[in-house]
């Protein structure tokens, strides 16, 4: 968050762009863990946050932002050492919900993609997000990728499905 404050504003329909690098700590015996590789993916998010001014704005609210559902695909391996950008957008808003997507990417090869489903709630309340794009006086709405969002919102319910078997069969793992 300190160093996001002095890299350039973003405007929301912009896209955030993280370097870093694969440390000892991130990794599995050779290979960074998925564990270390959301984090990235989180401060991403951050980087996203705090260069559009929405970071700020939630403080200012009492606002926070609770992601609702995520979901990540892992296409090949970084090591130990090695450099890589995430990039984050927000690429579809619809009511309350705002979605995210970011890919993490190294010598222009996908490492890694990811969906994340937030919405900015205030106790219990949803916020909607029209109140926030008008608060950081954003013009353009992000709309896209609304055939995406649609299969998302399936695989969301197919495993919300399957989590409620959970409590009635011994079918846990």
């Amino acid at each position: 968050m300190f160093f996001s404050r002095f890299r350039g504003s973003l405007q929301v329909t912009d896209v955030s762009e993280r370097n870093f690098r694969v440390w000892i700590t991130d990794i599995d015996v050779s290979m960074m863990n998925h564990a270390a590789m959301m984090t990235v993916m989180e401060t991403g998010r951050i980087d996203f946050m705090v260069r559009t001014g929405f970071f700020k704005l939630a403080t200012n609210n009492k606002w926070y932002v609770p992601s609702a559902a995520i979901s990540v695909r892992f296409f090949r391996p970084l090591k130990m050492f090695q450099k890589a950008t995430v990039k984050t957008r927000v690429f579809h808003i619809d009511g309350p919900w705002i979605y995210l997507e970011q890919v993490v990417i190294r010598n222009d090869r996908d490492i890694a993609a990811c969906i994340v489903k937030s919405t900015v709630k205030k106790g219990k309340q949803h916020i909607d997000a029209s109140v926030v794009l008008a608060a950081l006086n954003a013009t353009e709405v992000p709309s896209g990728g609304k055939d995406l969002v649609e299969v998302y919102e399936k695989e969301i319910s197919l495993m919300a499905e399957r989590t409620n078997t959970w409590k009635t069969t011994s079918d846990r793992l």
